[in-house]
């Protein structure tokens, strides 16, 4: 029988949450729309992850999740995975080295992380650069929706670190 180390299980259960978590935000209709808007829960779930797994671990996962969402968009293959890869790993640098890791800092880097992504992808797909309707209409929505959902990703990882360990 094979035994796999504590690190090992928490990348394989942190692989799967990403994978359900992809699909929940792909099916049509199953997450309701508020004003318009989904919350970008593979966003929300990476910075998630990389709070609890630092910076080289969290860029990687921010790197699975954005490609994920390329496979899932129609933007230029890359695009997503490295406005993740950049967001994740910048993340995981906060909380290793500026901010302690608890419940308001995921909040306050879920919704910067929104912010930021969301951002850059308005400037560089949006067909309209329209400001003034960007950011009531698409942002701020976006941003709320994504922040409410984001201490159910940090407790649910947290969980996961207390409970499979490094050995």
């Amino acid at each position: 029988m094979i035994r796999l180390s504590g690190r090992t299980q928490k990348y394989i259960v942190y692989g799967v949450e990403l994978l359900v978590v992809y699909i929940i935000q792909f099916t049509p209709s199953l997450i309701p729309q508020l004003f318009g808007e989904s919350p970008m829960l593979l966003t929300v779930c990476a910075v998630s992850i990389a709070l609890f797994e630092g910076d080289v671990a969290g860029m990687w996962f921010g790197m699975a999740a954005g490609l994920l969402l390329d496979a899932g968009s129609t933007a230029p293959f890359g695009f997503y995975g490295l406005i993740h890869l950049s967001v994740c790993f910048g993340c995981g640098m906060l909380v290793m080295y500026l901010m302690r890791n608890n419940v308001v800092t995921s909040l306050i880097l879920g919704v910067a992380a929104v912010i930021i992504a969301s951002t850059v992808q308005w400037i560089f797909l949006a067909g309209t650069h329209d400001i003034l309707f960007f950011i009531p209409n698409i942002l701020l929505p976006r941003a709320v929706y994504s922040t409410a959902v984001m201490p159910v990703f940090y407790y649910f990882n947290r969980a996961i670190t207390t409970r499979l360990y490094d050995e």
